[in-house]
Protein backbone atom coordinates (compact mmCIF):
# COMPACT_ATOMS: atom_id res chain seq x y z
CA UNK A 1 0.00 0.00 0.00
CA UNK A 2 2.69 2.51 1.00
CA UNK A 3 6.31 2.57 -0.05
CA UNK A 4 8.95 2.46 2.68
CA UNK A 5 12.34 3.25 1.24
CA UNK A 6 14.64 2.35 4.14
CA UNK A 7 13.20 -1.04 5.04
CA UNK A 8 13.74 -4.11 2.93
CA UNK A 9 12.54 -7.68 3.26
CA UNK A 10 14.38 -9.61 5.92
CA UNK A 11 14.94 -6.70 8.31
CA UNK A 12 13.89 -7.28 11.91
CA UNK A 13 12.07 -4.39 13.60
CA UNK A 14 10.68 -3.93 17.10
CA UNK A 15 7.85 -1.41 17.51
CA UNK A 16 7.24 -0.19 21.05
CA UNK A 17 3.61 0.75 21.66
CA UNK A 18 0.31 -0.47 20.27
CA UNK A 19 -1.63 2.74 19.93
CA UNK A 20 -2.44 4.38 16.62
CA UNK A 21 1.15 5.42 15.89
CA UNK A 22 2.70 2.09 16.90
CA UNK A 23 0.22 -0.13 15.06
CA UNK A 24 0.28 2.05 11.93
CA UNK A 25 4.09 1.97 11.94
CA UNK A 26 4.07 -1.80 12.38
CA UNK A 27 1.57 -2.26 9.52
CA UNK A 28 3.55 -0.12 7.08
CA UNK A 29 6.84 -1.85 7.93
CA UNK A 30 5.37 -5.37 7.84
CA UNK A 31 3.64 -4.77 4.53
CA UNK A 32 6.97 -3.49 3.17
CA UNK A 33 8.53 -6.85 4.02
CA UNK A 34 10.10 -6.32 7.44
CA UNK A 35 9.79 -8.87 10.23
CA UNK A 36 7.96 -6.89 12.94
CA UNK A 37 7.42 -7.54 16.64
CA UNK A 38 5.17 -5.18 18.63
CA UNK A 39 5.86 -4.74 22.35
CA UNK A 40 3.25 -2.95 24.44
CA UNK A 41 1.75 -2.88 27.90
CA UNK A 42 -1.63 -3.58 26.30
CA UNK A 43 -2.62 -4.44 22.75
CA UNK A 44 -4.26 -2.33 21.48
CA UNK A 45 -2.91 0.60 23.46
CA UNK A 46 -5.37 2.16 25.87
CA UNK A 47 -4.45 5.79 25.18
CA UNK A 48 -5.52 5.64 21.55
CA UNK A 49 -8.70 3.76 22.48
CA UNK A 50 -9.83 6.72 24.57
CA UNK A 51 -8.73 9.41 22.14
CA UNK A 52 -10.96 11.17 19.68
CA UNK A 53 -9.52 11.32 16.22
CA UNK A 54 -10.40 14.06 13.78
CA UNK A 55 -7.78 14.48 11.08
CA UNK A 56 -5.87 17.74 11.12
CA UNK A 57 -2.20 18.72 11.31
CA UNK A 58 -2.80 20.97 14.32
CA UNK A 59 0.18 22.54 16.12
CA UNK A 60 2.67 20.15 14.55
CA UNK A 61 6.29 20.85 13.68
CA UNK A 62 8.41 21.11 11.56
CA UNK A 63 6.11 23.18 9.39
CA UNK A 64 8.10 22.52 6.20
CA UNK A 65 7.39 18.78 6.55
CA UNK A 66 3.90 18.95 8.04
CA UNK A 67 2.17 19.94 4.81
CA UNK A 68 3.59 16.87 3.00
CA UNK A 69 2.75 14.56 5.90
CA UNK A 70 -0.71 16.03 6.28
CA UNK A 71 -1.58 15.70 2.59
CA UNK A 72 -0.27 12.13 2.50
CA UNK A 73 -2.23 11.08 5.58
CA UNK A 74 -5.35 12.87 4.30
CA UNK A 75 -5.14 10.89 1.04
CA UNK A 76 -4.74 7.62 2.96
CA UNK A 77 -7.64 8.35 5.33
CA UNK A 78 -9.88 9.30 2.39
CA UNK A 79 -9.08 5.92 0.82
CA UNK A 80 -9.75 4.12 4.11
CA UNK A 81 -13.10 5.92 4.45
CA UNK A 82 -14.36 3.93 1.45
CA UNK A 83 -14.45 0.81 3.67
CA UNK A 84 -16.60 1.03 6.84
CA UNK A 85 -14.58 -1.79 8.44
CA UNK A 86 -11.63 0.62 8.84
CA UNK A 87 -13.50 2.87 11.27
CA UNK A 88 -12.73 5.93 9.14
CA UNK A 89 -15.46 8.10 7.68
CA UNK A 90 -15.61 11.52 6.07
CA UNK A 91 -17.59 13.93 8.20
CA UNK A 92 -18.77 17.47 7.60
CA UNK A 93 -19.07 19.83 10.50
CA UNK A 94 -18.34 23.17 12.07
CA UNK A 95 -15.28 24.18 14.05
CA UNK A 96 -16.31 27.16 16.16
CA UNK A 97 -14.42 29.62 18.33
CA UNK A 98 -15.41 32.12 21.02
CA UNK A 99 -12.83 34.54 19.62
CA UNK A 100 -12.37 35.70 16.05
CA UNK A 101 -9.58 33.49 14.75
CA UNK A 102 -8.53 32.81 11.20
CA UNK A 103 -8.89 29.24 10.01
CA UNK A 104 -5.60 27.34 9.82
CA UNK A 105 -4.19 27.25 6.31
CA UNK A 106 -4.59 23.47 6.01
CA UNK A 107 -8.33 23.77 6.75
CA UNK A 108 -8.89 26.17 3.85
CA UNK A 109 -7.87 23.46 1.36
CA UNK A 110 -10.45 20.91 2.56
CA UNK A 111 -13.60 20.01 0.63
CA UNK A 112 -16.58 22.12 1.59
CA UNK A 113 -14.48 24.71 3.43
CA UNK A 114 -16.24 28.00 4.02
CA UNK A 115 -16.58 30.50 6.84
CA UNK A 116 -19.78 30.10 8.86
CA UNK A 117 -22.58 32.59 8.81
CA UNK A 118 -23.30 33.97 12.28
CA UNK A 119 -26.67 32.17 12.38
CA UNK A 120 -24.91 28.79 11.93
CA UNK A 121 -22.77 29.17 15.04
CA UNK A 122 -23.70 27.72 18.43
CA UNK A 123 -24.71 30.22 21.12
CA UNK A 124 -21.71 32.02 22.59
CA UNK A 125 -19.45 31.46 19.58
CA UNK A 126 -18.37 34.32 17.33
CA UNK A 127 -16.42 32.66 14.54
CA UNK A 128 -16.20 29.35 12.78
CA UNK A 129 -15.94 27.47 9.53
CA UNK A 130 -17.29 24.34 7.89
CA UNK A 131 -15.29 21.60 6.25
CA UNK A 132 -15.19 17.85 5.62
CA UNK A 133 -12.50 15.78 7.33
CA UNK A 134 -11.76 12.16 8.15
CA UNK A 135 -13.11 11.15 11.56
CA UNK A 136 -11.70 7.96 13.05
CA UNK A 137 -13.54 5.64 15.43
CA UNK A 138 -10.49 4.46 17.35
CA UNK A 139 -11.67 1.05 18.67
CA UNK A 140 -12.79 0.05 15.15
CA UNK A 141 -9.67 1.45 13.49
CA UNK A 142 -7.31 -0.23 15.96
CA UNK A 143 -9.08 -3.56 15.35
CA UNK A 144 -8.65 -2.97 11.60
CA UNK A 145 -4.91 -2.35 12.08
CA UNK A 146 -4.60 -5.49 14.23
CA UNK A 147 -6.27 -7.56 11.47
CA UNK A 148 -3.79 -6.18 8.93
CA UNK A 149 -0.92 -7.03 11.27
CA UNK A 150 -2.14 -10.59 11.76
CA UNK A 151 -2.53 -10.96 7.99
CA UNK A 152 1.08 -9.78 7.62
CA UNK A 153 2.29 -12.31 10.20
CA UNK A 154 3.17 -9.80 12.92
CA UNK A 155 3.12 -10.90 16.52
CA UNK A 156 2.96 -8.89 19.70
CA UNK A 157 3.70 -9.27 23.36
CA UNK A 158 2.34 -7.44 26.35
CA UNK A 159 2.68 -7.61 30.07
CA UNK A 160 -0.94 -6.54 30.68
Amino acid sequence: MHRVGLVTAGKHVVVVGAGLAGLTTAVVLAEAGASVHVIAEQVPGVTSLAAGAMWGPYLVEPKDKVEQWGQRSLKIFRELAQDPATGVRLTSGIEASRTAEAAPEWATTLPGFRPCERAELPAGFTAGYRFTVPLIDMPTHLDYLLRRLRDAGVWSSSDG
